[in-house]
C-alpha cells in the first residue's frame, strides 16, 4: 500500500468517527475495508486504536484476522438484502475500534479472563407474535408453516418464506368496512407483516399494532406501541397516519422508526427517507431525512437532533448497537430481548459503553463481554441480572 492510500484510510476513519464523512467517502471506506489490498492497513488501524483507548490498562492480545473475516462474513450474509448492510460493516468496524471493542470481545472468548459462572442462561429472543382478528379470534405465529393463517371477507392472511405475515386483497365480497387486526409481539418477539397496501412493518420486542386488514376511505390509519420501523408504499391519494399515544405522524411513502415504549421517559421518531409532518395537539413540524424528533406523553415539547442511523436501526439488523449507551439504556434492551428483570446491587452503576454485541447470543455472553470492561459484575440466577460496579482494590 502506498503512503498516500495509507493517509487517505486513515484520514476516512477520522471522518466517520467525527461524523463528517460524506456519503461518497463512506462508500470509499467502505470499499477499503472490504479490499484485500487494504486489509493490513485496517488491521494496523484498529490494533492502534485498541492500544490508544487501553494506553493506561493491560492490552487484551487480539486476533484481528479473526474478527475482521467474521464481520466481512456478516456482510456478505445480507449483501443481499438491501438494507444498508455496508454501512452496517463500517459501522461495526468503527465502533470495534472505539470504547472497548465489545463486538470482538462477544465473538472470542478471552482466556485471560476468569470464565463466569452462571446459575442459568437465558436464550436470546426470536421471531414470535400473536395475531388477534376482528372478531376476537387469536393466531399464535410462533413457528407456524408458511401458507394461509387466516380469512375475513375477501382478505387472505398468508406466512411467506420470510416467515413474515403478508394482507391479500381478492376481488370478490369487497369488505364496505375496516377490519381492524392487532399484531403483538412478546418480550424477547420480532415480527413484521406486510399490510394490504403493500406498506410493511416490522416490530420490535414488547411491542404492537393495530391496522385494517384492508384500508377503506381517503386515508391510511394504524397505530403503534413500542418500537417500530416503517416502509411506507406511496399512495399520493390516500396519506399513511400513524397514531402512537396523543401524537400522529403523517406520511406519503417513506421510511421511518417509531422508538414509544411506555417505561421510556421519551418517544424518538427517527426518518431515514422521505419526509414525515409530525403532530400533537396543535402543535406540528416536519422532519428531514437523517434527523430525529424527541417528545414526550405529557408535553407537546419536542427537539430535533441528528440522527445515528446505525444505533436506531441496529435492532432490524439483529445487533445491540452501543454509542456512549448508559449502563440504565442497555438493561431495558435486555430486559425487552431476553425476557429478565434487572435488579442493582447498591448504588446503580453510572457507567457508559461503546460497542457492537450480536443479539444473536446468549445473555450470559453479553454480560461477560459487559465486564470485560473492568467496571461491572454480574450475577444472572431465575431470569433476574444482578449489577454492581466493580469494587476498586485497596
Amino acid at each position: 500500500m502506498t503512503l498516500s492510500t495509507e493517509d487517505r484510510l486513515n484520514e476516512l476513519f477520522r471522518k466517520y468517527v467525527d461524523g463528517e464523512i460524506t456519503e461518497k467517502e463512506r462508500a470509499e471506506l467502505f470499499f477499503y475495508i472490504r479490499n484485500p489490498e487494504t486489509k493490513e492497513r485496517v488491521l494496523a488501524f484498529m490494533d492502534e486504536q485498541n492500544k490508544k483507548v487501553h494506553s493506561d490498562t493491560h492490552v487484551h492480545e487480539i486476533d484481528w484476522d479473526s474478527m475482521y473475516a467474521s464481520i466481512t462474513g456478516e456482510y456478505h450474509k445480507n449483501d443481499n438484502k438491501g438494507f444498508m448492510g455496508w454501512r452496517y460493516m463500517v459501522a461495526a468496524v468503527m465502533f470495534m475500534v472505539g470504547g472497548f471493542a465489545l463486538y470482538y470481545l462477544s465473538l472470542k472468548d478471552d482466556k485471560s479472563t476468569e470464565p463466569l459462572v452462571y446459575h442459568n442462561d437465558v436464550l436470546p429472543g426470536g421471531n414470535k407474535a400473536v395475531l388477534v382478528l376482528a372478531d376476537g379470534s387469536k393466531i399464535n405465529l410462533d413457528n407456524r408453516l408458511n401458507g394461509t393463517v387466516a380469512t375475513q371477507g375477501n382478505i387472505a392472511i398468508e406466512r411467506d418464506a420470510q416467515g413474515q405475515i403478508v394482507y391479500k386483497v381478492g376481488t370478490k365480497g369487497v369488505e364496505d368496512s375496516e377490519q381492524i387486526n392487532t399484531l403483538s409481539t412478546p418480550i424477547g418477539g420480532t415480527f413484521s407483516v406486510v399490510l394490504s397496501d403493500g406498506s410493511k412493518v416490522w416490530l420490535n420486542a414488547a411491542s404492537s399494532l393495530k391496522f385494517p386488514a384492508k384500508f377503506a376511505g381517503a386515508e391510511r390509519r394504524v397505530e403503534v406501541f413500542g418500537e417500530a420501523y416503517f416502509e411506507i408504499a406511496k399512495d399520493r391519494k390516500r396519506p399513511f397516519l400513524v397514531k402512537n399515544g396523543s401524537s400522529e405522524i403523517k406520511v406519503l411513502g417513506t421510511h421511518f422508526n417509531v422508538m414509544a415504549y411506555p417505561n421510556e421517559y421519551q418517544s424518538i421518531l427517527t426518518l431515514l427517507e422521505g419526509s414525515v409532518q409530525f403532530a400533537k395537539g396543535k402543535h406540528t413540524e416536519l422532519l428531514s431525512p437523517g434527523k430525529q424528533l424527541l417528545y414526550e406523553e405529557s408535553s407537546t415539547v419536542t427537539k430535533q437532533v441528528d440522527a445515528n442511523i446505525e444505533e436506531v436501526m441496529a435492532w432490524r439488523n439483529n445487533l445491540f448497537v452501543f454509542n456512549n449507551t448508559s449502563l440504565n439504556e442497555i438493561m431495558k434492551d435486555l430486559e425487552r430481548w431476553y425476557d429478565v428483570k434487572i435488579k442493582y446491587e447498591g448504588e446503580k452503576p453510572d457507567l457508559f459503553f461503546t460497542g457492537v454485541i450480536p443479539r444473536t447470543a446468549n445473555v450470559s455472553k453479553v454480560l461477560k463481554t459487559l465486564e470485560l470492561t473492568g467496571d461491572i459484575v454480574f450475577g444472572l440466577k431465575d431470569n433476574v441480572i444482578t449489577c454492581e460496579k466493580k469494587k476498586m482494590k485497596k
